[in-house]
Formats: C-alpha cells, sequence, structure tokens
C-alpha cells in the first residue's frame, strides 16, 4: 500500500504531564519481520503503522500526550483566526518545576500529504515552539523522493524579544510569503495566516493538520444529540448500521429524527437557553440528561428484534454504554478510513467490552483500509497485548517517573523471546506502565 496522508512522527515537550520532549513514531520496527498492514513512504525510506496503542497505569500520561495532539491541532486552526492582537497564547506547561514556567512548549509531527502518483513521495516535517508570549520558533521542511531524496527548507519563523516576527523562505515557496509575514502577529502561526491569505502549498499543509486529525479527547459516550448529528451527516450510515448488526446487539436499524421546530418552545427566551445549552453541554457531559429533554435537537432511535420477530425501536438514552460508545465512535472512524486521515481516541476500551474493541482495530488493520486512515488510542485493556490484535512495534508504553515527568517507550525497547510474552511480561512489570501493588488503609470512619 502507497501512502496518501500519514503521520509518521509526533513530538512534545513541556506540555501537562511531559517534560522532557518525547516522541511517538508511528514507523515500522527494522528489528522485526512483521506480517501485519503496514505502507510504504518512499520519501523517508520507512513503512507507516496503521495503529499505535499506548497502555499504562491511570495517571501516567496518556492523556497528555492526545491533549497534546489535540492542542496541536488547534493552535493551527485558530491561532490567526480567534486570538486577539494583545492576547496571551494559552499553553499549559509542565507544572512541577520553576524552568519549565518561562522555557517554551514544543509541539513537531512529521507527516505524508497526496494520492496517486504523489503518494509517500513527499513528506512534510512541521513544528513551533511557544510561550504565553509568542510563538518563538515555527518551521516547516519538505522532503522529496524523485531520482533521489532531497530535503528542502520551505520556511523558517522566529520572533525576537521586542515582538518582530521574521521569516525566511525556501527558493522552491511560490505564493504570497512576504504578505503573509507581515500579518503575522507574536501570538499567531504563520502557517495559520498563510491558509487565512490562501496560501496554494501552505494552505494544503494547514488543512490536513486541522481536517486531518480527528481527536477524540475524551470518549466517553455522547449524547443523545450529538450522536444523532454526527450519524446525520456521516455518509456512511448504512455501514454503521451494518456494523451495530454484526456487534450482536440485536439491532435492525436506526432512524434518526429532525430537531423540533423552534416554534414549538414557548418563547424566544426559551430557544436561546435550548441553543444554549446544546453548545455548552458538548463540553459539560454532565448536561448531556438535561438535553435529551429539551425540545431542539435531533434523536436517534435503534430498532432492536422484538419477540414477534418484528423491529421495536428505542431512544438512545435506553441503549447500554457499549452500544453508545460504539456509536459513538464508528462516525469518525468511518470518516478516517474513507479520507485516509488520523484518528486519536484516549480510552477507547472505555465501556467497550475486550471483543468489540479488537473488531474495531480489525477496520483499521485490516482490507478495509484501503487510504492509510491510521488510529492512535490509549488503553487499559491488556487483553490487546495477546493474541495477534497488535504488532510488536504497534505498542507504547506510557510511565510517569518520580520527577512526575512522563516518558512513551514503545515495547520494542525491551527483549522479548517471542510475541506472546508481552501480554504477560507487561502484567509482571517487566515492561514498566502499570501501578505498583498497593493497600488502602482508612482509620475507622466512626472514631
Amino acid at each position: 500500500m502507497w501512502a496518501k496522508a500519514m503521520l509518521l512522527q509526533f513530538g512534545v515537550g513541556n506540555f501537562r504531564s511531559i517534560r522532557e520532549r518525547q516522541e511517538l513514531l508511528l514507523t515500522t520496527s527494522r528489528r522485526l519481520r512483521r506480517s501485519g498492514l503496514s505502507t510504504e513512504v518512499p520519501a523517508a525510506g520507512e513503512a507507516v503503522v496503521p495503529i499505535v496503542a499506548i497502555f499504562g497505569a491511570n495517571a501516567s500520561g496518556k492523556t497528555s500526550l492526545v491533549a497534546a495532539m489535540a492542542e496541536m491541532r488547534r493552535l493551527v486552526a485558530e491561532s490567526h483566526v480567534k486570538l486577539e492582537a494583545d492576547a496571551a497564547i494559552p499553553r499549559q506547561h509542565f507544572g512541577l518545576d520553576k524552568n519549565s514556567a518561562v522555557a517554551p512548549t514544543i509541539f513537531d509531527c512529521t507527516f505524508t500529504i497526496g494520492s496517486g502518483a504523489e503518494a509517500g513521495r513527499v513528506v512534510y516535517e512541521y513544528g513551533f515552539e511557544f510561550t504565553e508570549q509568542s510563538f518563538r520558533r515555527e518551521w516547516l521542511n519538505r522532503t522529496v523522493q524523485r531520482q533521489r531524496r532531497t530535503t528542502q527548507m520551505v520556511f523558517e519563523r522566529s520572533t525576537d524579544d521586542d515582538g518582530n516576527v521574521n521569516v525566511r523562505f525556501g527558493s522552491q515557496l511560490r505564493g504570497e510569503n512576504r504578505a503573509t509575514a507581515k500579518l503575522t502577529r507574536p501570538n499567531s502561526l504563520f502557517l495559520s495566516a498563510a491558509a487565512q491569505n490562501n496560501h496554494p502549498e501552505l494552505g494544503r499543509v494547514h488543512r490536513h493538520l486541522v481536517r486531518g486529525w480527528t481527536v477524540l479527547s475524551d470518549a466517553k459516550e455522547m449524547a443523545g444529540f450529538q450522536v444523532a448529528e454526527r450519524v446525520a451527516k456521516c455518509e456512511w450510515r448504512g455501514e454503521v448500521v451494518e456494523l451495530l448488526k454484526q456487534a450482536d446487539f440485536g439491532i435492525t436499524g436506526l432512524e434518526i429524527h429532525d430537531a423540533d421546530s423552534p416554534g414549538d418552545a414557548q418563547s424566544g427566551i426559551e430557544t436561546k437557553l435550548v441553543d444554549l445549552l446544546l453548545t455548552v453541554a458538548s463540553e459539560v457531559p454532565q448536561l448531556a440528561p438535561l438535553v435529551d429533554l429539551m425540545p431542539a435537537g435531533p434523536r436517534i432511535e435503534l430498532g432492536h428484534l422484538s419477540q414477534d420477530g418484528g423491529s421495536k425501536p428505542l431512544d438512545y438514552e435506553f441503549e447500554s454504554h457499549g452500544t453508545r460508545m460504539l456509536l459513538s465512535l464508528l462516525p469518525p472512524a468511518l470518516e478516517a478510513l474513507s479520507s485516509g486521515s488520523l484518528l486519536v481516541v484516549d480510552e477507547l476500551d472505555a465501556s467497550l467490552h475486550s471483543r468489540l474493541s479488537r473488531a474495531f482495530l480489525g477496520l483499521f488493520k485490516s482490507d478495509s483500509n484501503r487510504t492509510g486512515a491510521q488510529l492512535v488510542f490509549t488503553t487499559h485493556d491488556i487483553s490487546l497485548l495477546e493474541g495477534r490484535a497488535l504488532e510488536l512495534d504497534e505498542i507504547w508504553l506510557a510511565e510517569k517517573g518520580r520527577d512526575g515527568a512522563s516518558v512513551y517507550t514503545p515495547v520494542t525497547d525491551f527483549e522479548l523471546r517471542t510475541r506472546d510474552d508481552v501480554g504477560r511480561a507487561y502484567r509482571l512489570g517487566r515492561l514498566g506502565g502499570v501501578p505498583a501493588v498497593i493497600d488502602f488503609l482508612l482509620q475507622r470512619l466512626d472514631s
């Protein structure tokens, strides 16, 4: 398989529980003779895996890594359009030492863009460093594979202590480069400003990072109206229903009911309150039960096989946690498989049985994945380490040291005799990433 638009590497430093720069690689290990699906990237001289699973104890930093990917995407999308000229750049630096408060945060990634004859023959490396005051550095390099492999600087940006933005351009970069540089503020990314200025090549890179990454930082089940909206927009609704049927929930079909007319609300004020609640509920999960009672917002019903052999519709709120979770995950997964993009999920195993988790992974590791789509996820499900659910170079471990900083290690760094030793070695603590056995102790509560 040839690459379409794939992530090869993601790096982050000084963010949440991450102090020193850490790197997540999505390339295959040269030490392994693997039989699973992989994608060749000629410009990098590497092959890329379809899945990376990150295991680790609670508070080991799994969520920090997912949040870092979401934050990089958000800054690329919003820094030029949503920050006021004199606004501070929001950031969450490592909080357990004094130096990190003044040191910059860094995000960087390496990825491909393109399809057909171009697939895998151009690789971009993009990254930036920033504090609350400014994006201190920003860079984009491009490696091209033709008769030979060459790496070119596309642009390099720096911001000095006085807030002056300076941008150097590679000789191959065409477009309104200097005009874009003049529009770039200390607190906005040059790439974001270029996209707003309709820069042809940089706009393409910007679109890939914004539209080609879907990050589900909280993979808990969604509110009913959110699932209904997502499934309604998904062009693969038939496939969603088919996969639900295969999951053996007794489901026979799915219906989306349109939002009630705004005129049904008792007053204009009530209508505005409904709209406000719908907006806030996406950030405050505790409000989801209230949303399902409001007159606005689409509803989703699932048909279930009844005793008389017919189909009985049940509202989303009466479905099991497993069904809700799968319904929340399938639309973005099918969109990624269709477009060859990246899906990142925190806590994939939340409310999903191990069998369903394996089936979900299979979408990305089988012939269903014809576009080079990728899945990065965190999990506590140790059963995924057994059998052939994951290749060795698809497994990473998160662990927090005594200094409170998270470290991420590929399982290929450990000496393992056979493929089937992974689950046992992990449970025994030989690979790290699992909590030490502890005993809770309380004094008498009635003393």
